[in-house]
């Protein structure tokens, strides 16, 4: 894909993705959610850090295509103040809208949710 097919807000952060990179150390609790894979096409890690319930800090890794890259760092981004349940609560084709992505991108917006969902800690199975 050419880079004229890309937004100017994916090549913006694409250039320089925030929050991209491991998370930093800190007090709280850490969380990580996973979805994809590499072979995929598409592979998102996220990592948290908690306090008081809360995402007080976020990070990501991802491999894929430039509208993968962008979609994460602004998911990254957002997750602060968030409950980690609440990480995935973000509609994916707002989400694609505002970054211009295609149509036939948007299951790549689902691999992005998948893992920011990934981050809420699971429940127990009941016995």
């Amino acid at each position: 894909m050419a880079a004229a097919a890309y937004s100017a807000r994916v090549l913006e952060l694409f250039a320089d993705p925030p929050h991209a990179g491991d998370l930093a150390d800190g007090p709280g609790e850490r969380l990580r959610g996973e979805a994809g894979s590499p072979e995929q096409g598409a592979w998102v890690v996220f990592e948290a850090r908690l306090a008081g319930g809360r995402v007080v800090a976020a990070a990501f890794r991802a491999f894929g295509c430039p509208h993968v890259i962008a979609a994460a760092a602004l998911v990254a981004g957002r997750m602060t103040g968030a409950r980690p349940e609440q990480a995935a609560d973000f509609d994916a084709h707002a989400l694609a809208a505002e970054l211009e992505l295609p149509a036939s991108k948007l299951g790549r917006l689902l691999v992005v949710q998948d893992a920011a969902a990934a981050l809420a800690p699971r429940a127990p199975p009941d016995r």
